[in-house]
């Protein structure tokens, strides 16, 4: 008898509720290609005006204040840039945000989304099943 193949689909989306968004410019700063994913936080840069990745470290050109999210999946070439939609206000699932670095979402990270009108919201995926098989 052949085994059976336990494949979970996650169809969750970072987006609850979209109350407005925005157009803009993101900029991959890095010397190779990068993609941001659906969640990740975004930052305005304070000279170029130009979107970047949310930077919890940076002290200087505003980069360590989230004020955007991005709600799909950008890829960019190294030094470059595209134009993207992101959301400016609404509910947000917490458990989808990320940081493009690497580092951990933290309370503080939320708490920092909410002096723009975006609400992160504690979301349980019910619909994916919780098989600790797979």
């Amino acid at each position: 008898m052949a085994n059976l193949t336990i494949t979970n689909i996650d169809l969750g989306s970072v987006i609850l509720e979209t109350w407005g968004t925005t157009d803009g410019i993101l900029e991959n700063a890095a010397g190779t290609q990068q993609t941001f994913v659906a969640g990740t936080l975004l930052a305005r840069h304070a000279t170029d005006g130009h979107l970047y990745p949310y930077d919890p470290a940076e002290t200087s050109e505003d980069l360590e204040v989230p004020k955007y999210v991005l709600t799909y999946d950008v890829t960019i070439a190294a030094t470059s840039d595209k134009p993207v939609t992101v959301l400016s206000a609404g509910k947000v699932n917490s458990r989808r945000l990320v940081i493009h670095d690497g580092t951990t979402v933290t309370a503080a990270h939320l708490d920092a989304l909410l002096n723009r009108p975006i609400v992160p919201v504690d979301v349980r995926q019910l619909g994916q099943i919780d098989n600790p098989q797979a």
